[in-house]
């Protein structure tokens, strides 16, 4: 009778505790979810419940297993958590799948990649009972991925730090020395720069810069459109 409880009920807790776990691990892990799906990201809603709901059921299994097991014989010992330690390493291979490499060197993802896996930390939080580490974390999660987006803002407009990339069309060839020159007189760094033909005798340069002046994205646009021979300026950073 016992065995057949603990098969359909678990062990060492009431089926409402159990119940209630399983639905902070739903409402958290869609909390996250909905923050990826308003920004039109792979890994969203649905996802993030699954593998938060999922990582709160494994958890609560390799917990209650233990109890039990260790209850029916004292020759039996298990770490209770193992199963939780192997939930964080399967998600690992599901969050590499969203990483891309463009083929512009950048690397997408790596926010989305780190959601999923903490969909899982919050699923296993809220499986071993811990509600307020799980419901903490979750909005620190969110807090984070906010920020970011204002850091982010303030960058933009006050200064351009780091790299950008310089895509120019040019009407003449001449006009790639005076590119170049002026680049150079504001301190920049051209880590790379690559030139090509296009059409009616234009040509299309693409530079990597390092930024190293204080300066805005608009500035920098400004700058180089009051170059001569200059048809076409687009900017990345």
């Amino acid at each position: 009778m016992n065995t057949l409880s603990f098969l359909l009920f678990g062990e060492g807790e009431s089926l409402l505790i159990t119940l209630g776990k399983i639905c902070v691990a739903f409402i958290l892990g869609g909390i996250i979810g909905l923050e990826r799906e308003s920004k039109g990201k792979p890994v969203g809603f649905k996802t993030c419940v699954i593998i938060s709901v999922a990582s709160c059921v494994l958890t609560i299994v390799s917990i209650q297993s233990a109890e039990y097991y260790a209850e029916i014989s004292m020759n039996i010992r298990s770490d209770p958590m193992r199963l939780a330690a192997q939930i964080i390493s399967g998600v690992g291979f599901l969050g590499a799948g969203v990483i891309l490499h463009r083929h512009d060197d950048a690397i997408s993802g790596l926010t989305t990649a780190a959601i999923v896996w903490a969909s899982a930390g919050v699923g296993i939080t809220s499986g071993a009972g811990f509600y307020m580490h799980a419901l903490l974390a979750t909005g620190l999660f969110l807090l984070a991925i906010k920020l970011s987006y204002f850091v982010i803002f303030l960058q933009t407009k006050n200064q351009l730090p780091g790299k950008v990339k310089i895509r120019i069309i040019l009407d003449e060839k001449s006009g790639l020395q005076t590119l170049v020159e002026s680049i150079n007189q504001q301190k920049n760094i051209i880590e790379a720069i690559t030139i090509r033909d296009v059409k009616k005798g234009k040509i299309e340069v693409n530079l990597k810069v390092v930024i190293r002046k204080k300066m805005t994205l608009p500035e920098l646009y400004n700058n180089l459109s009051t170059l001569e021979h200059v048809c076409a300026i687009a900017l990345e950073h």
